[in-house]
């Protein structure tokens, strides 16, 4: 009798084990959302630049706050597009730029690694006045190029045009 009731034993362990293995798991329902985020980080080069994005305008104001210019803004909001920046772009429109956002006022640098667009950039303060300017960086150099005060925003420009429009020091901007 004990051999039997072992025996079954055994054939109801197996019949639940085995029936256990050949349950696949249901493929979710697509309810038509799509994903939130991009699934992969989009892999950027020399042959594939980024596509300028216009998340907003800025204005350079004088001590009267009137407007000396205004560009197109692509924002740059996180370590990635921090360190992007503007890489890979062949070319930029005069009036478009980059304004990198960060969460406080430090002293900032930046560089030219693997940019090929000659820039003004732009060191602003917290109060959103311009605290330092590199004037037309060198492309494609590693060079560091520090602000000269402590800074929250930074702004990427075409070279020359700081100077075309009389942007300086003390100059305050708005976005």
């Amino acid at each position: 009798m004990k051999t039997k009731t072992l025996a079954y034993l055994i054939l109801i362990i197996t019949a639940i084990f085995l029936s256990s293995c050949n349950k696949t798991p249901k493929p979710k329902e697509n309810n038509g959302n799509k994903p939130t985020k991009e699934l992969k980080v989009q892999k950027y080069d020399f042959n594939n630049p980024p596509e300028f994005r216009k998340d907003g305008e800025l204005q350079f104001l004088n001590a009267n706050d009137s407007v000396l210019f205004s560009i197109d803004m692509e924002l740059a909001t996180n370590e990635e597009e921090h360190a992007r920046g503007l890489m890979y772009r062949k070319q930029m429109d005069e009036n478009k730029g980059m304004l990198f956002l960060f969460q406080n006022e430090d002293w900032r640098s930046f560089w030219m690694h693997n940019t090929l667009i000659p820039l003004d950039i732009i060191y602003v303060n917290a109060k959103r006045e311009i605290v330092s300017i590199c004037k037309n960086t060198n492309t494609l150099d590693d060079t560091s190029l520090p602000s000269e005060a402590p800074a929250m925003y930074v702004i990427e420009i075409n070279a020359g045009l700081c100077d075309k429009y009389g942007i300086d020091k003390g100059t305050k901007v708005n976005f």
